[in-house]
């Protein structure tokens, strides 16, 4: 924004720069004398000084804009029954339990992937939404031992320790992670061959994506 708004200024300070050069050159004919020539140049900068700072407020005007939109817009994201929104994601918790590997293959079939959490407020959502129960998350080590991948985009997970159950992640055999009900509903590395719950998740949608507008609400009983 900064840079836009210096941009403009120093054109239109290169071009009054130039009128003033080529007023100088006719100075003698019109017997133009210093002061008039000072004064010029005190309103050129002047000048200069009104469309930088009217540069400046059209550039927060048209972001203040673009952010509302934006804000109107996730507000207004829906998704499919059965799934549950939070922010511009939607995610669906599954009643049946398969392995890890399984519970992947379930969510792209739903054009979906394993959930990947990126923030607190969408960790202890999860957390509530698998209250109670194991559930797998999109997170495990079994692209190289004990660096734990999003499987979905494959970027490295920094530990956040209270995410994590006390002394978890603790073995080698145990690659895959997910909410373990034993441990205060906190994440746990397990062996990817245990079958637990899954969620899902995938992008909210505008509602004319849909044939019907649904409940965003998490049910009580999970």
């Amino acid at each position: 924004m900064e840079g836009s708004s210096m941009a403009i200024a120093s054109c239109f300070r290169l071009i009054a720069t130039i009128l003033l050069l080529a007023m100088a050159g006719r100075c003698s004919s019109q017997q133009m004398d210093h002061i008039q020539l000072s004064r010029i140049a005190d309103s050129i900068d002047d000048l200069t000084h009104v469309v930088q700072a009217q540069a400046v407020v059209s550039e927060k005007v048209a972001s203040g804009i673009m952010k509302m939109f934006t804000l109107m817009a996730t507000d207004h994201l829906v998704c499919e029954r059965g799934w549950f929104k939070l922010r511009s994601s939607c995610y669906y918790k599954s009643e049946d339990t398969s392995t890890w590997e399984e519970s992947r293959q379930k969510c792209i079939a739903l054009n979906s992937d394993l959930v990947k959490i990126s923030h607190n407020d969408e960790y202890n959502f999860l957390r509530d939404l698998a209250k109670g129960h194991n559930t797998y998350i999109g997170l495990s080590d079994l692209q190289e031992e004990s660096t734990y991948r999003w499987v979905v985009d494959g970027t490295i997970h920094q530990i956040v320790e209270s995410w994590w159950g006390e002394g978890e992640p603790n073995n080698s055999a145990e690659r895959c992670v997910h909410y373990y009900h034993s441990k205060d509903d906190r994440l746990n590395d397990a062996n990817c061959a245990k079958e637990f719950r899954y969620i899902c998740e995938k992008p909210a949608q505008l509602p004319w994506n849909f044939a019907s507008v649904l409940d965003e609400e998490m049910p009580a009983d999970k």
